[in-house]
């Protein structure tokens, strides 16, 4: 099964959704670190709608300690800063895709140390630092979902 990993995402709703469409596709999600909300926000509720009791997550406080598990795993690094677009990784079953916080990504020191693993969306507008969170998950999930043969 393919985890996503949210590493201190901020904003309720794009937690909540990436949750559902991880509840619809039967992925896990890893919620890790400092997050910008309660995990009783109302916004959090509304996105994921009453389908949080259908979906396998979890959260991780302790991010040093999670992240020290997951570098033993296979995992891909989604970022602005890379160069290989996500249509070149190859994705595996039971692949981690590790997405960081909508305001400042995953930080510069985890991109350097495991570069290898980084992949990006392309972006044609070079105005446009990023897309949305839930809409990168989005699009990752199925390509490695397509990848996979999940469907």
């Amino acid at each position: 099964m393919i985890t996503i990993v949210l590493l201190d995402p901020k904003i309720p709703p794009n937690t909540g959704s990436t949750a559902r469409l991880c509840g619809a596709m039967n992925l896990k999600l890893d919620i890790v670190g400092e997050i910008g909300f309660d995990l009783s926000d109302s916004r959090l509720k509304r996105a994921g709608l009453d389908y949080w009791k259908h979906i396998d997550w979890e959260y991780h406080e302790n991010r040093e300690a999670y992240l020290e598990t997951l570098v033993e795993q296979r995992f891909h690094l989604l970022t602005t800063k890379a160069e290989k677009p996500y249509t070149q990784c190859e994705f595996e079953e039971n692949d981690f895709l590790v997405f960081g916080s909508e305001t400042s990504g995953i930080e510069e020191s985890l991109l350097k140390k495991y570069w290898d693993n980084t992949c990006t969306i392309p972006m044609e507008n070079p105005n446009i630092r990023s897309l949305n969170l839930a809409t990168s998950v989005g699009i990752v999930v199925y390509e490695a979902l397509r990848q996979t043969h999940a469907f």
